[in-house]
């Protein structure tokens, strides 16, 4: 370990030097990219990307270098200094890599520097590990294809309704995916009802998991007081028994919802008055919130006081 620090240390103390560095690079960096860029403008970046717990594994050295015909661009070099062949030097200079770029990632569109990484190797035995990334994958170019090229985009904007409708669970999702964006959920549901009626007797035989799905997808785009025209659509649809259930998943919401709001209620009394006042103002709160909800929605008031324990009184005077 010692001699393998000086080794780091010999190399970093020489190429952090300018003129040292400027003539390795002269040497080193292919004949594509010296063409670009103006060595006089070298510059030793101080920054250590290598991880906190390897810094005394490992040496990295990181020049950046304008380009000719643009001062405000630039590119990297990133050294890396070996003495034995190791595996993953290729994976863990891709690593350093993409934290070079991170720091240039920002909320604009922008383009990145190129980074070039160079090993500086000095064993004694022939460097036969992998050269680059892809020769480390068991199938290098399907990797190299895969992951080096463009990503897969399944652009539901521009995909015809014509070919979602094709599919069945999928389609369903991708529909609703694809217009959730609308204005008039009421037609967005009717609509996907009626295209997707095949695929929801499927989902019938999975208790409307995917209907349910979509309802709690769907259900901060729909405002309260059109939430019983949606039990319309979904009764046009669906057998009545089932609507009544799936429709419970709504109820179901707003009740969870209630008691989000009557514990966030109940723990900022708690922090006023004692946690122990709190909670119990907050199980009342979100108890009257999820029997306003309810009464909205037209349930029944023997229903409602089954489910939150209030006084019919107390129910009455929300109406």
């Amino acid at each position: 370990m010692t001699e393998r620090l000086k080794h780091d240390s010999l190399a970093k103390k020489i190429l952090s030097d300018p003129i040292a560095a400027r003539e390795f690079l002269s040497h080193y960096l292919p004949e594509s990219c010296k063409s670009l860029l103006d060595l006089n403008t070298l510059k030793v970046e101080k920054e250590s990307y290598v991880e906190n717990n390897l810094k005394q594994k490992f040496s990295d050295l990181v020049f950046s270098i304008k380009t000719k015909n643009n001062d405000k661009a630039f590119v990297y070099a990133l050294v890396e200094v070996e003495v034995s062949p190791k595996y993953w030097t290729a994976f863990k200079l891709w690593k350093y890599i993409f934290l070079l770029l991170e720091r240039h990632k920002t909320k604009e569109k922008s383009k990145l520097p190129l980074v070039i990484p160079i090993v500086l190797y000095h064993g004694n035995r022939s460097f036969n590990v992998p050269r680059n990334l892809w020769e480390l994958f068991s199938e290098p170019s399907l990797a190299k294809e895969f992951m080096g090229g463009d990503y897969q985009l399944v652009d539901l904007y521009a995909m015809p309704d014509d070919e979602i409708k094709k599919k069945a669970h999928l389609g369903m999702m991708e529909y609703f995916m694809k217009y959730i964006h609308t204005r008039d959920m009421i037609k967005l549901w009717d609509e996907f009802l009626e295209n997707f009626k095949s695929c929801i007797v499927l989902d019938k035989e999975k208790a409307y998991i995917y209907i349910r799905s979509f309802l709690w997808y769907s259900d901060s785009k729909l405002p309260e007081d059109r939430q019983a025209i949606l039990e319309n659509i979904i009764t046009k649809h669906l057998p009545s028994q089932d609507t009544e259930d799936i429709m419970r998943t709504i109820a179901q919401k707003y009740r969870e919802e209630g008691i989000r709001i009557g514990e966030e209620k109940g723990i900022q009394i708690g922090q006023e008055k004692g946690k122990l006042e709190g909670k119990l103002e907050g199980k009342e709160e979100r108890n009257l919130e999820f029997a306003k909800s309810m009464l909205l929605r037209g349930y029944p008031i023997g229903d409602i006081i089954a489910l939150t324990g209030l006084p019919s009184s107390r129910i009455q005077d929300l109406v």
